[in-house]
């Protein structure tokens, strides 16, 4: 696990949610990010990948260099926020390990906490859960460059916390992430929080 060398505490937090398609990372983003509206005193914004794609990224297309520019353009909207002391989480399935490190770099440029989180699913899982399609569609040769069939997805070595899906349910997914949040003294538990 990685810790910083400088005070913990205030300033800003970047929780990066990184996994296959249809992993759970958006379903688990989504919760830890309520939870913290009522434990932190920091503003929370969520950037979610599939919503990145249609706005900041719209047009960018899926060769490794694209995908690279995309998670790029999430990270750098990402050190905004915590250069101002904000919370950011981040779901998405930023498939390099190199550009996520690129990323963890910058967040921590500007002096935020970054926390790098793999919702570890089995392919067979995700092939299954499958709620758009996608993997349908890839498996079939209709969607090519699709993360995971025909395009690779790099695992973390080392995430800061890494979740077995298959063995947590989501209220118990949500509380180890919050678990850790406080263990590490990441959170800043005074006033009121809103999301975006």
């Amino acid at each position: 696990m990685r810790q910083d060398t400088w005070s913990l505490g205030g300033g800003g937090l970047a929780l990066w949610f990184t996994g296959l398609p249809g992993s759970g990372k958006s379903t688990l983003s989504v919760a830890v990010a309520r939870e913290l509206e009522q434990r932190d005193s920091r503003l929370v914004t969520m950037l979610d990948g599939d919503v990145v794609r249609r706005i900041l990224s719209r047009g960018v297309g899926f060769s490794r260099t694209e995908r690279g520019d995309n998670v790029r353009r999430i990270g750098f909207a990402a050190s905004l926020v915590v250069r101002h002391g904000g919370i950011v989480i981040i779901a998405a399935v930023s498939p390099y390990r190199d550009v996520r490190a690129e990323v963890r770099t910058l967040i921590e440029a500007e002096r935020g906490h970054f926390v790098e989180i793999h919702m570890d699913t089995p392919f067979s899982e995700c092939v299954a859960r499958d709620p758009k399609g996608m993997y349908a569609a890839a498996l079939d040769g209709r969607l090519p460059l699709f993360t995971g069939v025909d395009d690779p997805y790099e695992k973390p070595l080392s995430p800061d916390l890494r979740i077995p899906t298959l063995l947590y349910n989501l209220p118990a997914a949500r509380d180890l992430v919050l678990g850790f949040l406080d263990e590490h003294h990441y959170l800043v538990k005074t006033g009121r929080v809103g999301i975006r």
